[in-house]
């Protein structure tokens, strides 16, 4: 344990040989799951900074392979994640905006911002220190992880506290404004939803189900769910026709899924754009949860690992709270579906959103990338 400090401490003595460089003031340095991905909160926010400031700013992405991602837009700089570029630019760019704890082993320099949008809203699953699973080197690490970041995003006062203040011990600002993924769940057209639907060969008459169960610690599991009997179920509930999308989670490495009636879209780039067409989700303890109950939408909570993984993560707000029923059977789902009731639904939502105290605006992009353009083009702070 010794040694492992030595060398971290020898590791960021090197690093600040970086700050020979000067803070480039209209650079803005951009990264999503560790390098993995051109999503969640970063991707809502560069774009709103790409369409309001033209060529004013200089905005980098960091990713694993950057040739994976050569059709984004042209005016973003891509360099390779963990590269000697990106800790130059991770070292030198007025604001870095990331969504989890990459490379906490970096200083943050005098007169940079460094922002974590993180990556999911509400307040269900624990992380950080609240985990079961933890030991004193793992919390230590945790709270050494957030000294980098001097402002996070919220997408409810819960968050804030439970997880930000209490699991993450930060003590830096916070942005209570939603999250800037969410934008396009609270304010979107049909034109969108309608785009979407043809990129994915799906019409308009067919109705969509997501099945997003969330990450679990061994990276593969059974993701038991009779696909035939929910789509049925759903079918009969409606009297439409349905197909499901299936998601696994980011960490996940799962079977295919696909079928005539099942399409796997674990590689679609955009959960939230998944999130828009869908007219259902199921999902377990995933923070989508909190997404698609914005547009107060009907879902449905299966997990045939409630007692399991409540002992490895536990959970901050009682699973009796949430915005949705939860089923540990097929047989507990297929009923939840039939016996769904849209008003009742709507009114354990909307407590659901009071109980958290949400922050959610639907105008968080613009809040976040307002204040990026004050730091980076007007002088502030």
């Amino acid at each position: 344990m010794g040694i492992k400090y030595y060398l971290i401490g020898l590791i960021k003595a090197i690093l600040r040989c970086f700050f020979i460089f000067k803070i480039r003031p209209k650079t803005v340095l951009f990264s999503a799951y560790s390098g993995k991905q051109y999503s969640c909160n970063p991707k809502y926010i560069c774009e709103f900074l790409l369409k309001e400031t033209k060529d004013e700013l200089e905005i980098v992405w960091a990713f694993n392979d950057p040739n994976e991602f050569n059709n984004i837009d042209p005016r973003i700089k891509k360099i390779k994640f963990k590269s000697l570029k990106f800790i130059y630019y991770a070292l030198t760019s007025r604001v870095v905006v990331d969504n989890v704890e990459s490379w906490s082993i970096l200083p943050r320099r005098k007169g940079q911002a460094v922002i974590n949008t993180w990556h999911g809203g509400g307040a269900y699953k624990g992380v950080g220190l609240r985990r079961e699973d933890t030991n004193a080197l793992q919390d230590k690490n945790m709270i050494n992880k957030h000294k980098r970041v001097n402002y996070y995003v919220s997408s409810s006062k819960a968050f804030t506290k439970m997880t930000l203040r209490d699991s993450f011990k930060y003590k830096g600002k916070v942005i209570e404004c939603g999250m800037p993924r969410n934008d396009i769940l609270i304010r979107y057209s049909q034109e969108k939803v309608n785009s979407i639907k043809r990129r994915l060969d799906l019409d308009n008459d067919t109705k969509i189900v997501i099945y997003a169960p969330t990450f679990r610690n061994s990276k593969s599991s059974n993701y038991e769910i009779d696909a035939d009997a929910v789509l049925k179920a759903l079918s009969d509930k409606t009297g439409k026709k349905w197909k499901m999308l299936y998601r696994s989670h980011y960490y996940v490495t799962d079977k295919n899924m696909s079928d005539n009636n099942i399409i796997d879209v674990s590689a679609y780039p955009d959960m939230q754009e998944l999130l828009l067409i869908s007219d259902v989700l199921i999902t377990d303890y995933s923070s989508s949860i909190w997404d698609f109950s914005l547009m107060k939408k009907p879902a449905f909570l299966f997990a045939n690992d409630l007692k399991e993984y409540k002992n490895e993560r536990d959970f901050y707000t009682p699973i009796e709270e949430w915005p949705y029923p939860m089923s540990e059977t097929m047989e507990e789902l297929i009923q939840t579906i039939m016996d769904y009731d849209k008003e009742k639904a709507e009114i354990r939502i909307n407590k659901h959103h009071a109980a958290l105290k949400s922050c959610e605006t639907g105008n968080a992009s613009k809040i976040i990338g307002n204040m990026i353009i004050r730091k980076c083009c007007k002088g502030n702070k």
